[in-house]
């Protein structure tokens, strides 16, 4: 899902309003029921909060008759469109938000809540776990996929943590989808229920706890297929099992700045730090590099962090420019990386003031003055020369994207939300 939530951030999960085994349970009974007689069975239910109909053994939830969202889960969804950087607002219709259905997952209350969106797509909630939106049913190239998402855990195991998705969840639009299925690393497979919510969502739904059993190397989940009534698989997708990156990283303290978060294969005996910086604030601005264990380059700043693969040098495959914005606190840097070419990289801000900055080694970070702020003074473009002094790429900075400058009085816009315009 594009837009996506931040996992336990919205939604309270309300009472368990119903028994979604059962519905999984009665939905199995007619998909054999129909296999033995060659007949389709409806079955008329009243179950989980809704009016459910079974059409080829899954639900059908008539979206117009679900319950509507309370005040705070209408704010929740209204905050995706208003929030929204300039150009990345879903279009959600949060006043339409309905609870489609209440589950229960390792003894906690969970529900889906679903908001359609102005261009025929849906915002999608699932409290405890996340979501996102899917705004547009056809403009996407991802429309016609399955969107698989996973809440993760770690435990230990021999060899070390190990990391897998104890829950499973996501949504697809194709119509003529009967059956989900997931394949296990063994070659096993197991099927999936899911519910198909009426116009104008339109799409069907699905969540999945992985057995204990199979929540690790070897065993886990490795992809789930979407099949038609003949036994067609109308979409495939991976599913990839890696660390959180709040495990692949370890803090460290250095004089004068606060904890850094370290790639844990960098060789921090090796550091090397090409940035030494202050922002307006005090703010201790710093960047460094070491080489990665097994190869590779790793590279760390007070914000952000990440390894290069060796063979992969940043500044020959990266494109010219790949800078963005970091901010959201007291002050905002420009950080990220240039191409080989780059020899300097001009600031130019709407006031029309231009600011030349150097990299290093194909890096780049880069306090922004507080004078520019203000809208109406922000950073406008980023432009990469070479050494000749031929402008060789740009990169436009959206300065009107909210809650990135600092301010000293936010703005309410709505929804429960105030933030720095």
């Amino acid at each position: 899902m594009s837009e996506e939530l931040k996992r336990d951030a919205i939604l309270s999960a309300g009472p368990n309003d119903g028994n979604w085994t059962d519905v999984i349970h009665r939905a199995t009974l007619a998909r054999r029921r129909q296999g033995i007689y060659g007949v389709v069975l409806l079955t008329a239910l009243v179950v989980v909060g809704v009016a459910s109909a079974y059409a080829l053994g899954h639900p059908v939830v008539d979206f117009g008759k679900q319950a509507k969202g309370a005040k705070k889960v209408v704010n929740d969804f209204g905050s995706m469109d208003v929030g929204a950087p300039p150009g990345m607002a879903p279009g959600v219709l949060p006043h339409q938000t309905r609870r489609i259905l209440g589950f229960r997952i390792d003894g906690k209350n969970h529900v889906l809540w679903v908001a359609p969106t102005k261009k025929g797509g849906f915002c999608a909630a699932w409290s405890g776990f996340g979501g996102g939106c899917r705004a547009n049913h056809n403009a996407f190239r991802y429309a016609g996929t399955l969107d698989v998402m996973g809440s993760g855990e770690t435990f230990n195991a021999r060899g070390g943590n190990m990391v897998t998705d104890r829950v499973l969840f996501g949504s697809f639009f194709n119509g003529n989808g009967a059956r989900l299925e997931v394949t296990y690393a063994d070659g096993k497979t197991a099927e999936i229920p899911f519910v198909w919510v009426s116009k104008p969502i339109d799409a069907g739904f699905y969540y999945f706890p992985v057995p204990n059993s199979r929540r690790h190397k070897g065993r886990w989940p490795v992809a789930i297929a979407l099949f038609n009534s003949a036994g067609k698989t109308l979409t495939r997708e991976s599913i990839r099992h890696s660390a959180p990156s709040i495990l692949d990283l370890v803090r460290r303290r250095l004089p004068g700045y606060s904890s850094l978060p370290v790639p844990s294969k960098a060789i921090w005996s090796k550091r090397r730090q090409l940035f030494d910086l202050r922002a307006n604030d005090g703010a201790h601005i710093g960047l460094w590099v070491a080489p990665e264990r097994g190869g590779g380059i790793c590279t760390w700043t007070n914000q952000s962090f990440g390894c290069t693969p060796a063979g992969e040098s940043v500044p020959r495959k990266l494109p010219a420019l790949l800078l963005n914005l970091q901010g959201g606190g007291t002050h905002v840097n420009v950080a990220g990386t240039v191409g080989k070419r780059v020899a300097w990289v001009e600031a130019r801000f709407q006031d029309g003031d231009r600011i030349e900055l150097k990299p290093k080694e194909g890096y780049l970070i880069w306090p922004i003055p507080s004078r520019y702020y203000p809208r109406g003074r922000r950073l406008g473009v980023l432009v990469a020369f070479d050494a000749s002094g031929r402008a060789i790429a740009r990169e436009g900075m959206s300065p009107n994207s909210p809650a990135l400058y600092p301010c000293a009085k936010p703005k309410n816009y709505g929804y429960g939300t105030s933030m720095c315009p």
